[in-house]
Formats: C-alpha cells, sequence, structure tokens
C-alpha cells in the first residue's frame, strides 16, 4: 500500500510539473491546440522512461542476488571439493599404513627382524 502511494505521489508531482511545464509555453505564446496535441507523447515518453527505470532498478536488484547466489554456489562448491581432498587424502593414508603392516608382517619383514635387531 505504501509503494502504491508512493507511486501516486510521484506521478502527482510529475503531472503537477508537466503542468507547469504546458503553461509556461503557453505563456510564451505556443498555442494550447499545439500543446494538447503534445501532451499525449509527453505522457508516453515520460512513462517510457519510468519503465526504463523500474527495469534498471529491476537489474540492479537482480545482479544482486545473482552475484550472492553465485558467492554462496562458489563456497559450496569449495567446501565439497575440500571435502573430498579429505577423503582422498585419508585413503591414501589408510593405503600406505596397510601397506606398511602387509610389508613388516611378509617375509621380507620377518627377515628383517631376524637379521636385523632394532
Amino acid at each position: 500500500m505504501g509503494n502504491a502511494l508512493e507511486q501516486l505521489r510521484k506521478e502527482t508531482r510529475d503531472d503537477a510539473k508537466l503542468y507547469g511545464c504546458i503553461r509556461e509555453l503557453y505563456e510564451q505564446g505556443v498555442p494550447f491546440e499545439e500543446l494538447k496535441a503534445v501532451i499525449p507523447d509527453i505522457r508516453r515518453t515520460r512513462e517510457q522512461l519510468h519503465m526504463k527505470r523500474m527495469l534498471e532498478n529491476n537489474n540492479e536488484v537482480l545482479m544482486q542476488m545473482f552475484s550472492r547466489e553465485m558467492s554462496f554456489l562458489l563456497d559450496a562448491k569449495e567446501r565439497q571439493e575440500e571435502e573430498q581432498f579429505k577423503k582422498i587424502d585419508q585413503l591414501i593414508r589408510q593405503q600406505q599404513s596397510y601397506r606398511k603392516a602387509a610389508a613388516e608382517a611378509g617375509p621380507i619383514g620377518k627377515l628383517k627382524r631376524l637379521f636385523l635387531p632394532a
């Protein structure tokens, strides 16, 4: 409701400006019939400018939302990649541990223990 009232107030101010411009042109000698013919074009141009401003504002809001969303997605992707690297690192360490244990339990490990006391 407040936004609609602000829009109406702005249009009223714009209409007052338009009326002031028309009155000034009339006082300068422009015939009223000519001014009357131009009023719809002026209003249409004003509405087009208003739409352009609204679209620009909308684009700004969309870009901000898009930027926040992309930032969130990139952070999430980084976290996911970090988790994947941690899992791979853990698997590598586990595999190394298994190989070390297998090497110590195998025949070469037994020979080393026999011939090379700690």
